[in-house]
């Protein structure tokens, strides 16, 4: 194995400092947006069966989403990241089963060009969601994580993924170094996967050289 790091990078909750997804449900769609999020997160639901019931309740123009989307914090310690890796010619993608919509907003706002996949969020006499990065064999999310991480692997690359939630999982097992925190740790501890716990990308940045020096 190469030098080389391949970094994918979940988006909600882990380079924003909160869930956007979840934060946008909470202020404009319906009172049972959690009951139904918790069903996808049980894997009672798929993604796109809970972006459906979840955005047809939301009652927000185009205008006044931008501006919550541009509210809203990135992890501290990311900026720094990015550096680090822009410097040693690392390759960093944004894999999220989130919407493009925000992350385009969020990115721009802080003046980042980063490769990224995510489901589409458009209007269309309401809020409608498209999945162009489905797994037709495997539903359950939206962006299939774990096929785009075998699709863009490299070789002589290590692979690095950092997360923190449910449509973490898959991922991470596909990846030679894992960062986790909150639900993603869980699961790692629960299957035996080696993981690196974080709280922020500070912390990411101070492990992450002495980790690729022991792989290499």
């Amino acid at each position: 194995m190469g030098e080389k790091l391949i970094i994918f990078m979940d988006f909600d909750g882990t380079i924003s400092r909160e869930d956007v997804c979840n934060k946008m449900a909470a202020r404009y769609a319906g009172r049972d947006w959690e009951e139904i999020n918790r069903l996808w997160e049980e894997g009672v639901i798929t993604t796109g069966e809970c972006a459906s019931r979840i955005l047809s309740s939301m009652e927000v123009g185009a205008a006044e989403l931008e501006a919550f989307f541009q509210a809203q914090e990135v992890d501290p310690g990311f900026s720094s990241f990015l550096d680090w890796v822009r410097k040693k010619q690392h390759l960093p993608i944004i894999l999220s089963d989130g919407y493009d919509r925000y992350i385009k907003s969020i990115l721009r706002g802080q003046g980042w060009e980063i490769e990224f996949y995510a489901n589409k969020l458009y209007w269309n006499d309401g809020w409608r969601m498209e999945s162009p990065y489905l797994d037709e064999e495997c539903p359950q999310c939206g962006v299939c994580k774990s096929k785009i991480i075998r699709e863009r692997s490299l070789p002589g690359y290590l692979t690095v993924y950092i997360g923190d939630g449910y449509s973490d999982f898959c991922p991470a097992a596909s990846c030679d170094i894992v960062f986790a925190k909150n639900e993603l740790a869980g699961y790692c501890r629960k299957e035996g996967l080696t993981y690196y716990p974080y709280r922020d990308f500070h912390d990411i940045l101070q492990q992450l050289p002495g980790i690729i020096r022991n792989k290499v």
